[in-house]
């Protein structure tokens, strides 16, 4: 039978796990592209790619959706896969306009996973699902078969704007609530209280219901939280999300003061021994 052939556009933090995991699966012909020369060095690609492919894995960042759509569509036409699968955080409706420039199969499925190192990467990508939207039913079916394939679990969505907003959802969400957690550390500055203190009842009620996690008021940081909102942005004019990027702008500010600094931390060090915690719980109490 013959195999796949699998190309991975893309060879950051979030393809360059993805690729390894297609090829120690043993199951695909596959094959890596990157601008970077060194990380095209890394994987050992040959010069020559084959003229077709059956499946091309986009993951690239989206920072902004035309340009991201008209790259896209312009390795489609390069490289020819009969299945695009869009592992990348996108703005609502991206996928489907690639579809109605092209008329080729493209799925989006996000990638979910922490961005601590390569090993965590393609652990999280084969312990979470891979969640479908297909432009059509023929390419959510392609996709599932590929991804089960490779021994990923899989969850079929209506469309491609379902997929698309529950990964913006998935990370803005936290944002929304290290921006609460944020005020609700000014506002206990300006009365003078200890937010160590005051936030030992909200953890107290989450040991019981599991409704009300701690967040640690500090910068927001990292690949996805900050960039999501501002990507969801562009497309969709919100007072909330705007909100999110005000406050931590002024945290930013906030945090060169030592004393809250040393307030932060305080609350992170709760946060995660709280964490582990229950985890222990989960584990022994399955």
């Amino acid at each position: 039978m013959t195999r796949e052939r699998v190309l991975v556009v893309g060879l950051g933090e979030v393809g360059r796990p993805l690729y390894e995991l297609l090829r120690e699966s043993g199951k695909f012909d596959v094959y890596g592209y990157d601008l970077d020369e060194n990380k095209m060095r890394e994987i050992e690609q040959p010069a020559n790619f084959p003229e077709k492919f059956d499946v091309m894995h986009i993951c690239y960042p989206c920072v902004d959706q035309e340009q991201f759509v008209n790259v896209t569509i312009d390795y489609m036409n390069k490289f020819k896969p009969k299945l695009t699968i869009i592992n990348s955080t996108v703005a609502p409706g991206t996928t489907q306009k690639i579809y109605e420039k092209t008329g080729f199969l493209v799925v989006h499925s996000p990638i979910r996973g922490m961005h601590k190192s390569l090993e965590t990467m393609k652990r999280d990508i084969m312990f979470w699902s891979k969640y479908i939207g297909g432009v059509k039913p023929e390419a959510t079916e392609l996709a599932k078969k590929h991804f089960e394939k490779l021994g990923l679990k899989v969850k079929i969505l209506k469309s491609p704007l379902e997929t698309e907003l529950a990964k913006l959802f998935e990370t803005i969400y936290r944002a929304w609530m290290i921006a609460c957690f944020q005020e609700m550390h000014r506002i206990t500055r300006h009365f003078g209280a200890d937010f160590n203190e005051v936030v030992d009842m909200i953890e107290d009620i989450h040991r019981v219901h599991f409704n009300k996690p701690l967040h640690y008021p500090g910068v927001i940081g990292g690949h996805c939280l900050i960039p999501n909102t501002e990507l969801l942005l562009k497309v969709y004019d919100s007072e909330f999300l705007r909100l999110i990027l005000k406050s931590n702008e002024k945290r930013k500010k906030e945090i060169e003061d030592e004393n809250i600094r040393n307030e932060v931390e305080k609350i992170k060090k709760r946060v995660e021994a709280l964490e582990k915690e229950l985890l222990k719980g989960i584990i022994k109490n399955p």
